[in-house]
């Protein structure tokens, strides 16, 4: 057999025959990979790299791959996501980003990548996958169809452990709580459950018991009789008698007079009720979920919510967590409601720059999703371009973002032998200040480091190794 003919690349020997079968390997794979020589010119593009970026091989291969890889990785200040290939680069799995296509669109992305190194441990350059979320959730909605939380999205553990807890509970009647701040979506939950659940062609009835008196809700829930009450010129069904069959779901839960709380917690027991003003007792077929973003524990110690009822409401409890927990989630979200906004009509925005991904990621978010649909909301509205800028921000976000935070490319010695402390990232001047600053940082969010070195704008290596310093470990 004659040999096959030798290639080199970066420094490796390939024959054509193996390189074709690399070629085919790399096509057959689902995910992006696109290999890098030292120089950081793209040695190889698969079809996936193609689809996911949005140009041909022929147009990538060659190209300087910071010039073609326009990506953001959490704190990474270059777009080429491997750093330098002989100082700041280390192999990294799982790191979740951002990639802008060669079309605008920005798709949330997580990454893997690794080294070539020859005999000497020389580097001769690097392979990177991507995967897209959107592929991800694609595919998951395909594997799972009886799953569809539409408006839903996330990726978080604690997101993940809710589409569970879902999954799990929709095939029963048992009662569900849902808490969790305003505006983190426990109203889409409760209409999952239902839209999931055996009763989904019966009626889903919503009552937000915030929103009327005392009296008026009573009216509301059981319905009443004529001449009940002033104003009473006819009989009315309640919300319970509209729901029969189906799901009634009581919104602001806690916000309920302790009056009303006794004649809610017979209907939890026994499925009864009389109509306001009459003595005749009915009977209905309900699924009760209720939502609330009070404490109910404290309400209770305090005397303004009785036990029995939160233990029967509290059967299968669901907390959702607030945005600032879960930031990880963001860009999925802005994708989400973007195209949501363009259902509507609103099309001006195509895209969200980095640096306004990077405000909006960094922002604490007090009215968490509900507010961050409003800020894409007025982006798409008032935004000078077809991009989102950071400057379309509204300013309490600019301001929140404002200082840039220092590269996490510069090298640790030059910054400490400037006697530079990070005080554009809030540290205080002196390692007392630091000391402080990390402590509470991490304190804030439950000493995960990955976290916490976000919301500080340094790297997780940086910070582990001023934790050490700082005696933190």
């Amino acid at each position: 057999m004659a040999r096959d003919e030798t290639l080199q690349s970066g420094g490796t020997e390939y024959s054509s025959g193996s390189e074709r079968m690399l070629s085919a390997i790399l096509n057959s794979l689902s995910e992006a990979v696109i290999t890098v020589d030292r120089d950081h010119r793209i040695s190889s593009f698969n079809r996936s790299a193609e689809l996911l970026v949005g140009i041909p091989a022929s147009d990538a291969l060659g190209k300087d791959c910071r010039h073609v890889l326009r990506a953001s990785f959490g704190l990474a200040q270059h777009d080429c996501p491997m750093g330098d290939l002989t100082e700041g680069g280390v192999p990294r799995s799982d790191v979740d980003g951002t990639l802008v296509r060669s079309d605008g669109r920005i798709v949330p992305v997580s990454a893997s990548w690794a080294f070539f190194e020859d005999d000497a441990a020389q580097r001769l350059g690097f392979v990177i996958s991507f995967r897209s979320f959107e592929e991800i959730e694609r595919l998951a909605e395909e594997r799972k169809g009886k799953f569809p939380l539409h408006d839903i999205v996330g990726k978080t553990p604690r997101i993940r452990q809710i589409f569970d807890m879902v999954d799990v509970v929709k095939d029963t009647d048992s009662t569900v709580l849902i808490t969790g701040e305003s505006g983190t979506g426990k109203g889409l939950f409760a209409r999952a459950i239902h839209d999931l659940s055996p009763r989904r062609e019966k009626p889903f009835v919503k009552v937000n018991c915030a929103a009327l008196t005392e009296t008026l809700l009573e009216s509301e829930l059981f319905g009443h009789v004529k001449g009940a009450f002033t104003g009473a010129v006819a009989d009315k069904i309640g919300r319970f008698e509209a729901a029969d069959g189906g799901t009634i779901f009581l919104d602001e839960i806690g916000e309920i007079s302790p009056a009303l709380q006794v004649k809610l917690l017979r209907v939890l027991q026994d499925r009864e009720f009389e109509r306001v003003g009459s003595s005749s007792t009915l009977r209905v077929d309900v699924r009760v979920i209720a939502a609330t973003n009070r404490d109910l524990k404290s309400a209770m110690a305090e005397g303004q919510f009785r036990r029995d009822l939160f233990y029967r409401l509290n059967v299968i409890p669901i907390l959702v967590p607030p945005l600032r927990e879960r930031k990880e989630d963001i860009p999925l979200l802005v994708d989400h409601v973007l195209k949501r906004l363009k259902r509507r009509g609103l099309e001006r925005i195509k895209a969200v720059s980095p640096e306004a991904m990077r405000c909006l990621m960094e922002y604490t978010w007090p009215g968490n999703i509900r507010e961050l649909e409003n800020v894409l909301e007025r982006g798409m509205v008032c935004a000078r371009g077809r991009v989102l800028s950071a400057d379309d921000l509204p300013d309490e976000l600019k301001e929140h973002c404002r200082p840039r935070r220092v590269s996490t490319m510069e090298k640790p010695a030059e910054r400490e032998a400037a006697g530079a402390e990070e005080t554009e990232s809030g540290f205080k001047d002196g390692e007392g200040g630091e000391r402080e600053m990390i402590l509470r940082t991490m304190e804030q969010h439950r000493w995960n480091r990955k976290d916490a070195a976000v919301a500080l704008g340094i790297d997780r290596t940086t910070l582990w190794r001023k934790m050490k310093r700082l005696g933190l470990t």
